[in-house]
């Protein structure tokens, strides 16, 4: 049986197909319950005609509570029916519920506005690299178990914002602690291997250890494409700020093991003040203008210093 709080109408906005695919499967079971997919979901992509939606949207479900009509990459369909879907949804069909899927979905169009009175737009971007730790609590929550700050951090970092791989680590290490119900720092070492981060992780290791020869290794390996130069820097950027926070929170007297947890370093704790301990804060804010002018000259197109 469905559940009572189904929406005529949901849009999943965004381009994270991971989190795409978990909405679908949520919304689809929400509505269907124990219903057989095949007999009542209807799957188009842009290229449908909305007379074949709305026919499919009001015809009448087989062995199930609702039917329900998804059109995958859905912008070209919602700019090409934008008026006739708003009519859509003043009346929509009692025993079917419209699934969008779109690139882009603008707040402050009227069909957004309806969706958000009678339905749900839910975001499938990406969450912002700060926001990955508190994705993969909820994550870790969702199968019973907690994560130690610094081993969110970790896993983050080596893995990057690739959520279909974040959340099979999160898995295989919720099923690795067992019955114990934290997973800490130890066992991120223990069970897995850095991917999407690797070269990053081996940039920021080489600054750490003032490896020069390291470093334009890990630098070689993650410019690959256009572009890539810009995300190299902005990698060397939040190393930097890292260290010059910690400079900062030492020089008000901060303990060390205190000034790096509030920072967030828990990898390499002993490199990284030995790194400080070579970098006092006058020499970072330097390395840090360095790289703010190489910035500038990266985007208009003259010599850097």
């Amino acid at each position: 049986m469905a559940a009572a709080n189904v929406k005529p109408v949901y849009v999943l906005y965004g381009r994270d197909a991971f989190l795409r695919d978990v909405y679908r499967r949520e919304i689809i079971a929400r509505t269907l319950g124990d219903a057989d997919p095949q007999l009542c979901v209807a799957a188009f992509d842009a290229t449908v005609d909305l007379a074949e939606v709305l026919d499919e949207l009001r015809t009448a479900p087989f062995l199930a509570p609702m039917r329900v009509v998804v059109v995958d990459d859905a912008d070209a369909f919602v700019s090409s029916y934008r008026k006739l879907l708003e009519e859509y949804l003043l009346a929509p069909s009692s025993s079917g519920v419209l699934l969008l899927t779109v690139a882009s979905w603008p707040a402050n169009t009227n069909l957004a506005k309806l969706v958000k009175k009678i339905g749900e737009a839910r975001d499938c971007s990406a969450p912002d690299e700060k926001d990955l730790p508190r994705w993969l609590r909820e994550a870790f929550a969702k199968r019973g178990k907690k994560v130690a700050p610094e081993a969110a951090e970790l896993l983050s970092e080596w893995i990057g914002q690739d959520l279909a791989a974040l959340d099979s680590e999160v898995e295989k290490l919720s099923l690795y602690v067992g019955q114990r119900a934290t997973v800490n720092r130890d066992d991120i070492l223990e069970l897995v291997t850095a991917t999407a981060g690797a070269a990053r992780v081996a940039l920021a290791n080489a600054l750490t250890a003032g490896d020069v020869s390291a470093a334009l290794e890990a630098l070689d390996r993650m410019l690959v494409q256009r572009g890539d130069e810009f995300r190299a820097l902005g990698s060397v950027g939040w190393h930097l700020r890292r260290a010059m926070h910690v400079q900062q929170l030492l020089a008000d007297g901060r303990r060390p093991e205190a000034a790096l947890r509030a920072v967030r370093v828990f990898y390499n704790q002993q490199s990284f003040l030995a790194m400080l301990r070579r970098r006092p804060l006058r020499k970072l804010q330097e390395d840090f203008r360095r790289l703010i002018r190489c910035d500038l000259a990266m985007k208009s197109g003259t010599k850097s210093d």
